[in-house]
């Protein structure tokens, strides 16, 4: 985080944000998709998915994304940064789809949620050697989350390492908050576990419904909604076998 915001009151933050910009290009379908795992309800959605079956996992998910929802604004606004768009000229940088323009570009929030999500399952995946190279495909896959906001042209490299040191400093948080307050046996109780299935219905609908501006953000948005469904359908059955529903 400190490194991000160093970054931003230097000049290396112009000469990295063109360069990086403009190293690999000829596949924006790519970056368009895998920009859009950075979107909070996709992130939240596939954290309370993919972590169903790890004890403290839903716990985690959402209070990482409480804790997010209040410093992501918190902090964007306390630095106020313009977006490149903002104040770059025409043509200087290449662009994917409909990058903001507005400020408030500091950190990034897709590279927070995007960060914070892969934490979130690294932390619940067993660490024995077996998984290794899913934990390192993983971590590998947010990174690049991250870098697609420099891709697409929404976010300096600044902004991009403030959002990486957050979202693991929010995973941090959060695993402190469980410690002293945990949610884990209240989550595992049949009527939050009902409160969980309607959350990931909402965000099914969400995902679905969400404006797009390229046919690889809705291809992502779809294959995250389908996720989704996927496990709605699976806590649904886990309920009825229960016989809870």
């Amino acid at each position: 985080m400190l490194g991000g915001w160093l970054v931003s009151r230097s000049d290396l933050n112009l000469a990295w944000m063109i360069g990086l910009n403009r190293s690999v290009t000829g596949i924006d379908p790519i970056w368009s998709f895998i920009n859009q795992f950075g979107e909070a309800g996709a992130a939240l959605l596939l954290m309370l998915v993919l972590t169903r079956f790890s004890r403290h996992g839903s716990a985690l998910s959402l209070k990482c994304f409480l804790i997010g929802s209040l410093l992501s604004p918190a902090l964007k606004s306390l630095f106020s940064h313009a977006r490149p768009l903002g104040v770059l000229e025409p043509g200087v940088i290449h662009t994917i789809g409909a990058p903001p323009v507005s400020a408030n570009s500091m950190p990034s929030g897709h590279s927070m949620a995007a960060i914070a999500a892969v934490t979130v399952l690294w932390l619940c995946i067993p660490h024995e050697n077996k998984y290794k190279p899913y934990s390192l495909m993983l971590l590998l896959f947010g990174c690049l989350v991250a870098f697609s906001r420099i891709m697409v042209g929404a976010h300096w490299p600044a902004d991009v390492l403030a959002g990486t040191g957050l979202g693991m400093f929010i995973v941090w948080l959060a695993v402190q908050w469980e410690l002293r307050q945990p949610w884990t046996p209240y989550l595992q109780q049949t009527k939050f576990q009902w409160c969980l299935l309607i959350c990931e219905l909402g965000l099914v609908i969400y995902l679905l419904r969400a404006q797009v501006h390229t046919s690889a953000e809705q291809l992502a948005f779809d294959l995250i909604a389908t996720v989704g469904a996927a496990g709605l359908m699976s806590r649904l059955s886990f309920l009825r076998k229960k016989g809870l529903a």
